[in-house]
């Protein structure tokens, strides 16, 4: 997985090189196929026992691969992707006058996933991972419906001790009695891996209603995580009482996931909301959140550049 300002490898996959395209069209104004196999170096990888012509074919099918999984994106983020795909489908053009709040977020979001979030997220004062778990919030809050949909963020955006998030969660919820401790030693966890709670509550306030946990990641070494947050467990462990219905898990991350495997994750991690689907679900985005994005976006882009190699 590359990390900016590196480029990808050029045995990178798909959805990566996808990215790269992204990044080098916001960069230039455009990005072919062409001078993406010449940027990473492919064209001189002649490993075919036939010669370049053979090489040429199998970059052309490899690139086609990146163009169709682009075609993809821009069709499941609907209107504000900030990136267009020539009817050949071999040069991807930035919309430069792309300024809705979708093409905004949608380049926070590749931000995200490519620059080292463990080093580099604090762009203009902002922390952009923390951040990420607020605009997750709203778009849980988009993706339920109800104007009566109630959000927490959870995780290390908000302040408080874990058994003060606990006991104001369970006051909120209207369900269980607080924080419990299995142990007898203080909680080392900070959040649980719990990041964001949603809900839909009824008018007569009782236990009962749609509860959905997520977890939110930034960059793309997640794999390990998307398992980690288990409704059932974090209520046994740290909720004195029940939860009348286990709440539904999801989990929120900025990368344009890998489509291949996309199946075993969302077994894995419950609803996946990956840069596409939050997008999808980002047309009602705070104000305070969104100014932060903006600021945070336009700071950290101007820390990396594909425009020289």
């Amino acid at each position: 997985m590359f990390k900016l300002p590196k480029p990808p490898s050029p045995r990178a996959e798909a959805h990566e090189l996808a990215d790269f395209a992204e990044l080098m069209s916001w960069d230039l104004g455009l990005a072919s196929k062409r001078e993406i196999v010449a940027y990473l170096g492919r064209i001189d990888e002649n490993d075919n026992n036939f010669g370049c012509e053979d090489d040429d074919d199998e970059n052309s099918d490899f690139l086609d691969e990146v163009m169709n999984e682009i075609e993809r994106r821009e069709s499941a983020c609907g209107k504000g992707y900030p990136f267009n795909l020539d009817l050949e489908g071999t040069v991807l053009r930035h919309d430069s006058g792309a300024t809705s709040s979708r093409s905004i977020i949608y380049k926070y979001l590749l931000l995200c996933t490519r620059l080292n979030m463990r080093d580099k997220r604090v762009h203009a004062g902002i922390d952009g991972a923390l951040l990420f778990e607020e605009l997750c919030a709203d778009v849980l809050k988009n993706y339920l419906g109800s104007s009566r949909v109630r959000v927490l963020v959870f995780g290390t955006a908000v302040g408080g001790t874990f058994q003060e998030k606990i006991n104001t969660l369970c006051k909120e919820l209207k369900e269980a009695n607080g924080f419990s401790n299995p142990d007898f030693a203080a909680p080392q966890d900070k959040d649980g891996k719990l990041d964001v709670v949603a809900w839909v509550p009824f008018n007569d306030r009782s236990v009962g209603q749609l509860i959905m946990f997520s977890q939110c990641k930034t960059g793309t070494s997640y794999d390990d995580e998307v398992s980690k947050l288990q409704p059932g467990a974090f209520i046994q462990k740290w909720i004195d009482g029940t939860v009348a219905v286990m709440p539904v898990r999801s989990f929120c991350v900025s990368e344009s996931c890998d489509r291949r495997r996309w199946n075993s994750m969302c077994i894995d991690a419950g609803i996946v909301f990956d840069r596409c689907r939050l997008i999808d679900f980002s047309d009602a985005v705070s104000s305070s959140v969104l100014d932060r994005v903006t600021k945070w976006t336009g700071a950290a882009k101007k820390t990396v550049s594909y425009a020289a190699k």
